[in-house]
């Protein structure tokens, strides 16, 4: 019997959203780019592809008289995503870009170094060309930072 070498394959998904905040996303463009990141890389198998069409940033109403955190709402397809990620039935989340998926920086900071980093679920942003498995995660959250501020407050990255 030929001995058969085999690369083990991880359950790979595409999140797909409008941009929450920043430069608009055209969701088509962002699906063919991230398919074609998938064909690159023998070890993702795509078994998802997850859609939300009206992500919007709200603020979080009164938080104990301190600054209001903010949040996202429409997100639903993310947060079904997550809940597929705790089951293992995902075990690599790709994006195309960091502005589709979360309110905040520090938001997403956390969900990649307290949860994702730790349960060995890899996550990808086709845009920035980074992978958690790979990457330099601290350089990778820095340089979202300066976009995100850029964006909501109109300095210079």
């Amino acid at each position: 019997m030929k001995n058969l070498d085999l690369k083990p394959q991880y359950k790979a998904a595409i999140y797909l959203a409008p941009a929450a905040y920043g430069e608009a996303i055209d969701t088509e463009r962002a699906l063919a780019e991230c398919r074609k990141y998938l064909n690159r890389r023998e070890e993702l198998k795509l078994m998802r592809i997850y859609r939300d069409d009206d992500v919007r940033v709200v603020r979080v109403p009164e938080h104990n008289g301190r600054r209001t955190p903010l949040s996202a709402t429409g997100n639903d397809a993310w947060q079904r995503l997550l809940r597929d990620t705790e089951t293992s039935a995902i075990e690599t989340i790709v994006i195309y870009a960091t502005r589709t998926v979360a309110p905040s920086i520090s938001g997403l900071a956390t969900l990649i170094r307290e949860y994702f980093i730790p349960c060995g679920i890899g996550f990808i942003d086709v845009e920035a060309d980074f992978d958690t498995g790979v990457g330099d995660v601290d350089a990778y959250l820095k340089a979202r930072t300066r976009e995100y501020r850029s964006t909501l407050y109109g300095k210079k990255a």
